[in-house]
Parts: C-alpha cells; structure tokens; sequence
C-alpha cells in the first residue's frame, strides 16, 4: 500500500503546477524578509545598462568595494557566497536566463563571471552557497519542470543531489568549508495530502563506477521532534515546513519551522539547529530560544565555533546571534544593534565566519535596507558595510573579510512618492 502511495506522489510530481511552486515561494522565509521591504516598490530596468564592469576601490574607511554588476549581457546579479579563496557565487540572468553564476575576486580571472549552463528559471529561492574547495550548492529546474537540489564544480562536474523518496521539490542553500555537508530542504505531500516541506543534509559517499572512483550525494530527513505537530508550538498552528539555512564543518546546522496562512496572510516560526550524533548516528534538535518580548525566531547560519546568527521578530525584525553555553548545552540570544538605532523596522543578520564577523542589512527610517556588519567580539558594535547604491544587502562573509551581496539604485518615484529601482547589481566589500 505505501509503495502504490509513493508512487502516486511520484506521478503527481510530474503534473505539479507552476501555481503550485509559486504558492510554496509565499512559504519560505527569505523570500518574505526581501519581500517585506519591497512590497510597496516598483523595478524597473533602465534601457541601457553597463554590467560589464569590474571596479575595486578603497573607501575612506580602508574598505575595498568590488562593483561588479552582472552578467555579461545580463541585467542583474546578486551574491549569496564566497569562498575563502575570494571566489563569490550568486544568482543572475543569463541569456534573459536566470542561472547560478559567480566571479573570482584575485588572480588572473578576476572579474571574470562564469556560469552554471543549467537554467534556475523556476526557482524562487535561489542561493547558492560556495564551499573552500570550490564545489558550489544551489537549485536548478529538474527534469519534472520544478526546483531540483544541484551542486557543481565550474569546470568540473555536476551533482543532481535529488530529493526525498515520493518528493517534487528540493532547494540546496548552504555548503560548508570542506564540501562534506550540504543542506536544505525536500517538499512533497504529507499522508494527509497537505504539502510540508522537510530540512535535510547530503553527505558525500565515494563508490565505483565503471572501475573509476565516482562521487554520489546520499540525503537525509533531519527530525522535528514532534514539533511539526499541530499545536506543539503555537496553539492551533501546524508546523509544516522545516529547512536547514546554515551548516558548519562539525555538521551543526542552523534552521527553522513555520508556517504560513496565505487567507489570515500570517507567519509563525521557530529557529532551531540539529547537532550531530556521536558515531555517525544522525542529528539531535535543539529549539533556540527567542528574546524577551518578541515571539519569533530564524536561524540562518552557524559558524565553526557553533555561534548562529539571524532574526528575531514579529511586526518588525532585529538581527539576533546565539551562543551556547559548553557547560551546560542551552542557549542563549543576543538581540544586535542597529544602524540607524530604532525601534522598529526589519534589519537581519545573515552570516557569520569563524572569526565572528557577522554582515547582513539594517533598515532605515523609510525601510529601506543596507548592508551593515557586526562583530561577536563587540556585540555592541554596528557599522555600515559602505556597498554602492542606494539599498543594500550583504549575504555571506568569508574569513578574510569579504563580504558579498548587491545593491538597487533609486531611478523614479511613482505617483506616491515611493522609489522605483532599477535591477540588483551584485558587489563586494573587505574591512579590516
């Protein structure tokens, strides 16, 4: 009986409307913090734009900015990742194409963009992540037309990482350093025809193929620990999807349970993070714990000293940091300041490195975001990253101090007064 179910949902996969992946955009958190700030915006695409650039120059601070732009012959790009090598990847269109890009900082090729050659064109959460070796994580349109987990070598090779038996869809969205970890999440339907998304880990397995060494990606479900029940959490609320965001060279991984309400247009959620078993036994979770007053909470990554970064929140968003206590194994947040310091608005911090740089954006009074920087060694410290333009956002950090995200400039206001932008432009920038 279960094989004829799971081989329902298989069939049921392949005719799994685009309506139906845009319904699960709405359903996943970092497409509502970008989309909370832009709501109200209008973009628009100037006719004639030069993204054949790549400028690096000093800023008064003794900061380096790369404006990098796009995509030869392509519109917009943004950078999600950046290896400890100064290789960024991040997402841009191709061809009119939206695919996984990225662009070396340093050496004979710096400045220039290569491509993955596979289209992103339906995925809404693209962002890749790029490991020390060079390996890059990301999503691709599968073969049944929706999004597919997909890591690849430039040059090299290319993984399809594939998803949870009876599954449609899976996003990639963090490597760590050596390219031994690989999370992300896998939807499909729930026994009650409900779609629920699960977070899961890849791990590498060395086999033989045609009396060659051959490299293949196993997957696995991390647990919710009856969490993902109806109201286990928040009262009448079911859980229902889960996704690993962060992922650290030990196998700790940074993540998060919500829910959304498209009729009621609400969000509840909860960050968490898996830590792995003695023994290769699998992953225990950990519920994080929210700050005084605000009831909810996202993970987005971990360091390799075990400290997550990301966002506390309700009607407006803090960036957050926790760190666990060795003695006892709990929890504590820190709540980040802010630039400009207020009491509202929906500031996030989305990275960390091992050094405890932390980069992510702050929004202004207008609500309008730029990417901004912290430090663990001075949680009370908070200074803008200096990125070009007039909105910003800063997505990863390595360990040299780069980091890397991209930039909007304001080009109108409509008939209210609120900007109009033209297409993102991807950037970089190291500090001391």
């Amino acid at each position: 009986m279960q094989r004829i179910r799971i081989l329902a949902l298989v069939l049921g996969a392949c005719f799994v409307s685009t309506a139906c992946a845009q319904q699960l955009a709405t359903a996943l958190p970092v497409t509502r913090h970008l989309l909370h700030q832009m709501a109200n915006h209008k973009l628009t695409t100037p006719a004639a734009l030069a993204n054949q650039r790549f400028h690096a120059q000093a800023n008064p601070d003794n900061e380096k900015v790369w404006d990098l732009g796009a995509y030869p012959g392509g519109t917009w790009a943004k950078l999600f990742g950046i290896s400890d090598f100064g290789v960024a990847a991040g997402a841009g269109d191709v061809a009119g194409d939206q695919r996984m890009i990225g662009v070396p900082l340093f050496g004979h090729n710096a400045g220039n963009w290569f491509e993955s050659g596979i289209s992103s064109g339906v995925v809404d959460e693209l962002l890749p992540a790029i490991s020390t070796t060079g390996m890059i994580a990301g999503t691709i349109t599968g073969e049944n037309g929706q999004p597919e987990a997909y890591a690849w070598v430039p040059g090299l090779a290319g993984y399809h990482l594939g998803r949870l038996p009876g599954d449609f869809i899976s996003y990639a969205y963090a490597v760590n350093h050596p390219a031994t970890f690989i999370v992300g999440q896998s939807f499909g339907y729930s026994q009650q025809g409900t779609i629920i998304g699960t977070a899961v880990v890849w791990t590498p397995r060395v086999g033989w193929a045609n009396g060659k060494p051959a490299l293949t990606w196993e997957i696995h479900a991390l647990p919710s620990n009856g969490l993902e029940e109806p109201g286990a959490v928040f009262e009448g609320v079911t859980l229902r999807f889960w996704g690993g965001w962060g992922v650290n060279d030990y196998g700790q991984i940074a993540g998060d349970g919500y829910q959304y309400d498209p009729v009621l247009d609400e969000w509840w959620e909860i960050a968490v993070v898996w830590n792995p078993r003695k023994h290769g036994g699998g992953w225990e979770l950990q519920r994080l714990p929210a700050a005084a007053g605000i009831v909810y909470t996202e993970a987005l990554a971990i360091n390799n000293l075990g400290e997550i970064v990301g966002d506390v929140w309700e009607s407006n968003a803090f960036p957050a940091r926790w760190k666990q206590d060795p003695r006892t194994h709990s929890w504590s947040v820190y709540v980040l300041p802010t630039t400009p310091a207020l009491d509202y608005g929906w500031s996030i911090a989305w990275h960390i490195n091992d050094r405890g740089d932390i980069v992510g954006y702050c929004t202004d009074e207008n609500w309008l975001p730029q990417a901004t920087r912290w430090n663990t060694h001075d949680l009370g410290s908070v200074k803008s990253l200096g990125f070009p333009g007039d909105v910003s956002h800063a997505f990863s950090v390595n360990n040299s101090g780069i980091a890397v995200g991209g930039y909007l400039n304001i080009v109108s206001y409509d008939e209210n007064g609120n900007p109009i932008f033209g297409p993102e432009q991807a950037a970089a920038v190291r500090f001391p």
